[in-house]
């Protein structure tokens, strides 16, 4: 959500989003106590200050809400976390919760009220994202780096698992985002768009067709980095257990490598090596 906070605003809340500029983006403090300095203490997912269009700061908190069960008290706790910002910040607050799921409606405003003598005093009212109720049809294609990937959370579509999945990656894959940020994409995907071993077999024919030959040849090269990391990794933890301290001119080196061959014979060399020097680093 860091990484693509304008993108999720502008394809949930479009209208709203058009008022803000995200180049001034500045993530906040996410602990806000309820009364300091003895209060409990409560810990947000995100909050971003924001300026409009016209220079005026603005706070959006963004929840993400995993419970298996949907809590009764959910909205009275969103209430909470408004009025904590509101009171520290002085300032409006956009409040939205993500849902991960199913059953809570999809797309759509909630509200927490109180009532007194049969009249209500407080009306609070917050924007919820159930991602598990919407269908992945209508975000699929949208012209945003974000809809494909959390298309992966949403309810299958007219395609099919199968076909959804090698399209999601198809479109994540020839964005204009960086490599970083895409490489978050495909983790989305392949995390939450799970296939049986069936599904697995006839995804892989899928992606043999001409029309698709870039998502294997995109997916190999992806996988290939993983494994290159993975190796990177294990090289210099094996270097600072066995040797303290790796100078950051040696682990500039490590990280460089791009190879499987080279990062092989480093971990082979690690476990004869006695000092550091002995690497070849």
């Amino acid at each position: 959500m860091r990484a693509f906070f304008g993108e999720f605003l502008e394809l949930f809340f479009p209208e709203v989003a058009a008022r803000w500029d995200f180049a001034r983006v500045v993530f906040l403090d996410k602990e806000v106590f309820t009364d300091v300095p003895e209060g409990s203490r409560r810990e947000l997912d995100l909050v971003a200050q924001v300026h409009t269009q016209d220079g005026i700061p603005e706070l959006i908190l963004l929840h993400i809400e995993v419970q298996a069960q949907r809590e009764r008290e959910f909205p009275y706790r969103m209430f909470e976390y408004y009025a904590l910002l509101r009171l520290s910040y002085k300032g409006p607050v956009f409040p939205v919760v993500v849902y991960l799921v199913a059953g809570t409606g999809g797309l759509r405003e909630t509200s927490y009220e109180e009532r007194l003598f049969g009249q209500a005093i407080l009306t609070f009212r917050f924007q919820s994202v159930g991602l598990p109720d919407l269908l992945s049809d209508d975000y699929r294609a949208v012209d945003n780096p974000l809809a494909p990937a959390l298309s992966a959370l949403m309810q299958p579509g007219s395609l099919g698992r199968t076909l959804q999945k090698a399209l999601s990656l198809r479109q994540t894959l020839g964005s204009p985002v960086d490599e970083a940020r895409k490489s978050l994409l495909i983790n989305i995907i392949e995390t939450y768009m799970r296939l049986s071993e069936t599904e697995e077999e006839e995804f892989r024919r899928l992606i043999r067709r001409e029309e698709l030959q870039e998502v294997t040849q995109m997916l190999t090269i992806y996988e290939e980095r993983g494994i290159i990391k993975g190796k990177r990794d294990a090289l210099l933890k094996l270097l600072r257990f066995k040797f303290g301290d790796v100078p950051e001119a040696v682990a500039a080196k490590v990280q460089a490598i791009d190879t499987e061959a080279a990062l092989d014979t480093l971990l082979e060399r690690v476990l004869q090596a006695n000092t550091l020097p002995d690497m070849g680093l």
